[in-house]
């Protein structure tokens, strides 16, 4: 994983800058155009994925050459998905959740108190159309777009090349349930597979699923090594019988504090009882409005179940990071029935390397012990100079 890339508001800023011209058209205007006039999904979005990438999305740690040593520079990286329905009246949701990017970076890592300040938060987006968007629309809206995990501005040049659905077909449901089948299958999050903890998932609708997965869009979404690049990943799928929506999430859940968030709607009942069926009533939450502060429900979702604001403490956190007081107590009370510090709850929560840890090796799991360090030389950063690190009482974290 390229190391030194780091979150900056100011190269955010060029690149709304340039999606929006200025903030005059849609953040997705361009890669909306470039479909109707037949080109393909910018590969870094379209969930087959790249030649050398694949449809696999990864989330690894980020390590850089120290002396002797690997140092882990940005601390464990900690995956973060969110599925947004772009049908309909959800069309602009990518817009809202582009605008609201700065922010939630700043609750997550770079602000006053972020919620997760000692992990590297690695951010994906996703969108969902319905598979008739694409059939009447002769390919050019998508089933859905997949971004890479990204950790710097490429977050949002990759959401300027989703292409939401918008116009949507009227039949009562959406086709989530192929992202969701991304997000359990074709996904490898470090901070589960390496640390086994979970990673964050949150899928956003205002409609019921599709609850059946038909390997034809399975092959038309993903690629038709789609079952081979399961397989690569750990997940020996029988293409005869392919998991349903529920067995999906089921497996979801066991990487991943995964989430449904409801956005009210004309179906309002009907997607409360199928979303709560599906998510468990836990993880079921219903949005208290639009869209607009979804980025802030997520961000006091991840800090409750991090441990590291409680109920008490949320609204303060909500209105610290310019949340109007009337919506922050909306979200808190929404939120307020979900799993309380559900992360630390794992056996390696207290256990996780912290940001500047040194490694023997990169595929270690643990940074060294420092009662157990022989003296290293690092060459200065400043020189040829040798330290010494005993010598400076350098501490081991």
């Amino acid at each position: 994983m390229v190391k030194g890339r780091t979150w900056s508001t100011t190269a955010y800023e060029k690149v709304s800058t340039k999606a929006t011209k200025g903030g005059t058209v849609s953040a997705t205007s361009i890669a909306e155009q470039r479909m109707l006039q037949g080109e393909t999904l910018d590969p870094m979005v379209d969930p087959k994925g790249t030649a050398t990438l694949g449809s696999i999305r990864r989330s690894l740690p980020r390590f850089e050459k120290e002396g002797s040593y690997w140092k882990l520079r940005y601390g464990v990286p900690m995956a973060i998905e969110t599925a947004l329905d772009t049908t309909g009246s959800m069309g602009d949701n990518v817009d809202l959740a582009f605008g609201a990017l700065p922010q939630f970076y700043d609750m997550l890592k770079v602000g006053r108190n972020p919620i997760l300040a000692q992990y590297d938060p690695h951010i994906m987006t996703t969108i969902f159309n319905d598979v008739m968007d694409f059939v009447h629309s002769n390919g050019k809206k998508p089933v859905m777009c997949r971004t890479q995990f990204e950790m710097d501005e490429r977050i949002a040049e990759q959401m300027t090349n989703l292409v939401p659905g918008k116009g949507g077909c009227g039949n009562g449901k959406e086709d989530p349930q192929y992202a969701l089948f991304g997000a359990a299958y074709l996904t490898n999050a470090a901070i589960h597979t390496r640390w086994d903890l979970k990673s964050y998932h949150f899928t956003s609708s205002d409609e019921p699923t599709d609850i059946t997965v038909a390997r034809k869009w399975l092959e038309e979404i993903y690629g038709p090594d789609v079952l081979e690049r399961c397989k690569e990943n750990g997940y020996n799928l029988d293409s005869g019988n392919l998991p349903d929506t529920a067995e999906i999430i089921a497996e979801l859940k066991t990487k991943a504090h995964a989430f449904f968030l409801q956005v009210p709607g004309s179906y309002d009942r009907t997607v409360k009882e199928q979303w709560t069926d599906l998510y468990g009533p836990e993880h079921f939450v219903r949005i208290p409005g639009s869209t607009r502060y979804l980025h802030a429900v997520q961000a006091t979702i991840v800090g409750l179940t991090e441990g590291v604001i409680t109920l008490d403490s949320s609204e303060g956190f909500l209105l610290e990071h310019r949340v109007p007081k009337s919506q922050a107590r909306l979200i808190v009370e929404a939120v307020e029935h979900i799993p309380l510090a559900a992360q630390t709850l794992h056996p390696n929560f207290k256990r996780l390397p912290k940001p500047g840890d040194l490694f023997e090796k990169k595929t270690d799991l643990w940074p060294i012990d420092s009662s157990k360090i022989k003296p290293k030389m690092i060459p200065s950063k400043i020189g040829p100079k040798i330290i010494d690190l005993e010598k400076k009482g350098t501490t081991w974290l």
